[in-house]
């Protein structure tokens, strides 16, 4: 899938930052920069686009203003040095809200919201060529130096500790830097559950639940006490 983006921001050091960051991020395609919110209107007028990364504070018109202006306007990320914005931002119906300086880590949520939001929309997901006959929801993980592509449907279950959490897939691992609300801003809570303030677990790769752990292929998961409800109300199970 490409998504083919739009930066909109009056400082040139801001827009490198967006490009480099889309160059390395494959499923997004940079269709046009602008640091002049009028001559960006214009070029929407013309040309569509599937997600704008929007500054908030220009002139002639800010972020706000020309979403406002905008007609069936595209998915729309927020950029902005002024947290003050953020409630007002998704009043308008943004996708995300990026505070610079921005970081590639939260850079890449924003991105796998955009393409969840657009796989959804179409009915399109990517396919593993491996696997043709199913479709599989892909998500982009920065750890370390590298950016790893991951199908959801390979994580088996992923693991909290301190500021990290670890993806355990069939074949290998990955270690991100991330919080637990934002592992559920790009992981289908349709298909996780959080089992324990350390662990969530893939429901597809569940194999036995017992009152305090769940089994998933050799490993056993502790349930904590406060999340011991709801996952026994999920899968039915008796406590």
């Amino acid at each position: 899938m490409t998504i083919k983006c739009l930066i909109i921001d009056d400082e040139p050091s801001a827009i490198e930052v967006l490009v480099g960051f889309i160059a390395k991020t494959s499923e997004l395609t940079l269709v046009n920069s602008f640091r002049s919110p009028i001559e960006a209107l214009s070029f929407l007028k013309e040309n569509k686009v599937d997600l704008i990364f929007l500054d908030i504070n220009m002139p002639q018109l800010t972020g706000m203003e020309l979403a406002k202006i905008l007609v069936d306007p595209p998915l729309i990320i927020f950029t902005t040095a002024y947290s003050e914005y953020a409630l007002e931002s998704y009043e308008k119906n943004a996708l995300d809200y990026l505070l610079k300086p921005i970081t590639f880590e939260r850079f890449l949520i924003a991105a796998n919201k955009a393409e969840k939001q657009l796989q959804n929309k179409t009915g399109f997901n990517l396919i593993n060529t491996n696997q043709t006959n199913n479709n599989q929801e892909t998500i982009y993980i920065k750890s370390g130096s590298k950016t790893h592509r991951i199908l959801l449907n390979d994580v088996r279950y992923l693991e909290k500790e301190g500021h990290y959490i670890t993806f355990f897939l069939h074949d290998k691992k990955v270690v991100a830097r991330l919080s637990i609300n934002e592992v559920f801003e790009i992981i289908s809570e349709n298909n996780f559950i959080q089992i324990h303030k350390s662990f969530i677990v893939s429901q597809s790769y569940v194999e036995t639940i017992e009152r305090h752990q769940i089994k998933i292929g050799a490993q056993y998961l502790p349930i904590g006490k406060t999340f011991r409800m709801n996952v026994h109300n999920h899968f039915k199970s008796d406590l």
